[in-house]
This record gives C-alpha cells, structure tokens and sequence, in this order.
C-alpha cells in the first residue's frame, strides 16, 4: 500500500458514525463526512471532498435503501417524480461548485451559514411554530405506524399501513397511508428537486439536509415515509454531480474512498433499523441540532 495522506483509523471511525447519520434518513450525514474530511482528516481540497462526501453517500443509500423498501417506507411516485429534475440541478450545481467555491476560505462560511439557517428552518417548523392541520395529519400517521411496528415487534409496517398509490396524473398524485390521503404536485416536486440538487451538489454533501425538509415540511409528507424516499431520491443526483467533478477532472483519492466505504457500510446497516423507534419531532431536533452546531462550527 501507498503511503497515506491521512490517518486511516481515523477516517474509517468517522465514516461509521456517517453512515448510521447517513441511514438515518434526516439528513446531516454527507456534512458529517465533509467535517471528517476538513477538521478531523486535514484535506486541504474542497473540490476532492465534494466529490469524496457524495461518493460516500451513494454507498450508503446501496446497503440502507433495501432495508427502508423491506419496511414499506418508500414512496416511489415521489422518489420518480424528484428524480426528474434532480439529475440537472446536481450537474449544474457541480459545475457552479467547481467553478467559485474551489477555494477553502470561502467554502467554510459558505457551507456553515447554510447549514446553520436549514437548522433554524427546521427547528422553528418542528417545535416554534403551531403545526398546520396538514402537518399534525402527517405527523399523527407517522406515529400510528411506529406505535404499531413497536407493539408487534416488526420492522415492517402492519397490514394496512404501508403506502399506497391511489391516482397518478401528470399534475397530481395521491397516495394513501396510515388511514389518510397525502398528496403531490409531480411538477412541483421536480421543480423542488433542481433546487435541492443545485444547493447539495454545490456544497458537496448530497442535499439529503434539504430533501428531508422540502419533502416534510413543503410537501407535509409523514416522516415516516420521508426518511427512505429521500434516500432512493438522492441515488441519481449523487451520481450525477460525482460524474461531473470527474468530468471536470478533479483528483480523488481512491485509498480514502476505500477506507470509509467500508466504514459507511457498516453505519448504513444500523441507521433503518434504530430509525423506527424515534418519532417525527424527535427526528426533526436531532437534524436541527446537528446541523446548527455544525454551520455554527464553520462559522466561528
């Protein structure tokens, strides 16, 4: 083996902690690995981290995303229709990323002031502001599936409880769950989905911080069946944005690459299987929690 640029212990440690963050749908993992690569690993190349951080990301989703489809917690509809517009969002965003945040002074600040105001968002919906009738619908649906998956000691939704696509039409689709209807605006999602990509690909980090509150707290999804659709939604922007920081030829370092892979590996096969027994308000404070101490790291 080559001589190491970084310490290898440390990078596969950090990298299990990331991948559990990673599979645990709310968002935050791809910045944990970017805090691994800057502060803990010392790598000096914003642009190989970006690109590291995404790659990351995508072997998470292979090992997470079987086990949240196994427990019906995929709205496929939904992961379609934020797949239409995501692919373009994540290469033009890859491109703007490599173009003006290729110096680490100013993709520090950068990185943290968005992370730390997505925190703030997150926190004020989840705990500050009185829910609306469609956000307390989803959150009770949530709840009633996690209640019952803990009674019968399953990790499986019960009979009736998975969701269910009732109509599909090109300006909206239903899907039943929980005894409730919820729906979307397939242009809308896909509208959402170039924003999200735009903003993840540009810092590096997926967008999984964002896709868990626009699907949320925009579209007033349950969380339960959040968490997993976000995962599969983000699988084909990662690999479009990684395909373009190749394209634009920056260096990765395929040792390091390696290494946390098979850290991530490990984290992604814990996160689905601890994720049922939180509820949707605690999951959305931890993401808060953890994102704002994060953007707040980078900002000081």
């Amino acid at each position: 083996m080559e001589d190491l640029t970084f310490n290898p212990y440390l990078a596969f440690g950090w990298s299990v902690i990331a991948g559990f963050v990673m599979a645990m749908g709310g968002g935050g993992g791809g910045i944990l690995a970017g805090i691994g690569h800057i502060s803990v690993l010392g790598i000096g190349d914003p642009n190989m981290i970006k690109a590291v951080n995404q790659i990351l990301e995508f072997i998470s989703r292979i090992f997470s995303v079987p086990i949240y489809q196994r427990q019906k917690r995929i709205v496929w509809p939904l992961a379609v229709a934020f797949g239409i517009g995501a692919p373009f969002g994540a290469i033009a965003g890859s491109w703007f990323s490599k173009t003006y945040l290729g110096d680490m002074a100013l993709y520090r600040p950068v990185f943290g002031g968005l992370v730390a105001l997505v925190a703030v968002a997150i926190l004020y919906e989840a705990w500050a502001k009185s829910p609306s009738r469609a956000a307390r619908k989803a959150e009770a649906a949530s709840e009633r599936v996690r209640q019952a998956q803990i009674d019968a000691d399953s990790d499986t939704a019960p009979a009736g409880h998975a969701p269910k696509t009732l109509s599909v039409a090109w300006n909206r689709v239903r899907i039943a769950f929980a005894g409730d209807e919820f729906d979307f605006k397939p242009l809308g999602v896909a509208a959402g989905a170039f924003g999200v990509s735009f903003v993840g690909a540009s810092m590096g980090v997926g967008g999984g911080f964002l896709v868990t509150p626009f699907m949320a707290m925009v579209l007033l999804f349950p969380m339960y069946l959040v968490v997993g659709t976000a995962l599969v939604a983000l699988m084909i922007p990662l690999m479009a944005s990684v395909l373009a920081y190749i394209a634009m030829h920056v260096q990765l370092d395929w040792w390091l690459v390696g290494i946390e892979g098979s850290g991530i590996m490990i984290g992604s096969l814990l996160g689905p299987l601890l994720n049922r027994y939180v509820n949707e308000r605690l999951l959305k404070l931890y993401v808060a929690i953890v994102l704002f101490a994060i953007g707040l790291y980078y900002l000081i």
